[in-house]
C-alpha cells in the first residue's frame, strides 16, 4: 500500500508536469503568433499561413472554447483563407471567431492575479482582480472582437497591435499576458 507521503509527492509531480505542459503550449502559441504577425507585416504570404495554422492547432487542442487565444487564432486563419479566396471557409471561421470572442467573458471573469515570487501561498480565498481591472480586461476582449469584426467586414487590419505587444508584453506568463497576446497579435497592418 502506498504511503501518504508518496501519494502526495506523486500528485505534486503530476500537477507540476501538467503545469509545465500548459506553459509549453502557452509559449508555443505565443511564439507562433508573434512570428506570424512579424512575417505578415513584412509582406510574407507563406510563413504566416503555416505559423497561424500551428497556433490554431495548439489553441484547439490545449485551450478552452472561451479562451481568447482561440478566437485570435480563428481570426488570423480566417483572414488567410479569405486572402486565398477560400471565401466559404473564411466566412465560417470568422463566424466561429466571433462566437469564441463572445464566449471569452467567462474566461476573463475567471482571470486571477499572478502571485509575486515568494508571496505567501495557501490562502483559502480566491484572489480576484478589482472592478477597474476587470473592466479593462473586458474592454480589451471587446477590442479583440472589434478587430475580428473589422477584418471580417472590411478587411481593415489593426494598426498598432504588434508594436503595442512588444512594448507592454508582461515578463511572466499570466492570464493578463494571455489576453493581451490574444488581442494584440491579431493580424497587424503591413508597414507602408
Amino acid at each position: 500500500m502506498a504511503q501518504p507521503d508518496q501519494t502526495v509527492r506523486s500528485a505534486r509531480v503530476a500537477a507540476d508536469a501538467a503545469a509545465a505542459t500548459a506553459l509549453a503550449a502557452d509559449l508555443a502559441w505565443e511564439r507562433a503568433q508573434e512570428q506570424a504577425a512579424i512575417a505578415w507585416r513584412a509582406g510574407d504570404p507563406i510563413t504566416p499561413t503555416r505559423l497561424w495554422a500551428a497556433a490554431l492547432d495548439i489553441a484547439e487542442k490545449r485551450f478552452g472554447r472561451g479562451d481568447p487565444r482561440l478566437a485570435s487564432s480563428l481570426t488570423n486563419n480566417a483572414l488567410v483563407m479569405r486572402r486565398r479566396r477560400q471565401d466559404y471557409q473564411a466566412k465560417r471561421m470568422f463566424k466561429e471567431a466571433l462566437e469564441a470572442w463572445d464566449e471569452s467573458w467567462r474566461w476573463v471573469h475567471l482571470m486571477t492575479p499572478t502571485r509575486a515570487p515568494g508571496a505567501a501561498g495557501g490562502s483559502d480565498h480566491l484572489d480576484v482582480y478589482g472592478h477597474a481591472a476587470r473592466a479593462w480586461f473586458n474592454a480589451l476582449a471587446q477590442k479583440g472582437r472589434a478587430a475580428t469584426e473589422a477584418l471580417e467586414r472590411f478587411d481593415r487590419l489593426p494598426l498598432t497591435g504588434l508594436d503595442e505587444w512588444f512594448e507592454i508584453k508582461p515578463r511572466r506568463m499570466s492570464d493578463a499576458r494571455r489576453l493581451l497576446g490574444a488581442v494584440l497579435l491579431i493580424a497587424p497592418k503591413p508597414r507602408a
